[in-house]
């Protein structure tokens, strides 16, 4: 291996370590702030980078025919049918119950980020969307790691 391809990952495993530290930081502050529509905007894009990390490690192909990677929607329907996450050990972590949650939570989401500005702002309402985020985020974040370390340890034969 050329030392500098390894710097370079080791360098951008910093950089996505130290972002996504960030990003549960932001999301920390927002929704102790009552910022309930930014707690929602970070809650999405930490969902789909686990979802992401999931398939990525699963060695389940991530991207369209563009080269363009796949959806939120797409990633859980990969989640919840491809082979690689079929397996009892994976199945028992990330569970179809998780998926449908999450697709639940990202419906209910989508709906609130669509009608921002056609729809009255109901407090408690933002807030029990950006509250069912929050615990999704943190489940999420607990399976994937565990998963992801399983098939890692299945690629290197351990």
């Amino acid at each position: 291996m050329n030392p500098k391809e390894g710097i370079g990952t080791m360098d951008k495993d910093i950089e996505k370590y130290e972002a996504y530290k960030a990003m549960k930081m932001n999301l920390n502050k927002a929704m102790k702030s009552g910022f309930y529509y930014q707690a929602i905007f970070i809650e999405y894009a930490i969902i789909e980078d686990r979802c992401l990390s999931a398939l990525k490690h699963a060695g389940v192909k991530y991207v369209d025919s563009k080269g363009y990677e796949i959806k939120l929607n797409e990633k859980l329907r990969k989640m919840k049918g491809n082979p690689a996450f079929l397996n009892d050990y994976v199945r028992k972590r990330i569970t179809l119950e998780l998926i449908e949650e999450i697709d639940s939570w990202k419906t209910d989401r989508n709906q609130l980020v669509h009608a921002l500005a056609k729809i009255q702002y109901n407090h408690e309402s933002i807030k029990q969307i950006a509250e069912r985020g929050q615990l999704l985020v943190d489940t999420l974040d607990n399976k994937v790691k565990s998963v992801n370390r399983y098939f890692d340890k299945q690629k290197s034969g351990y």
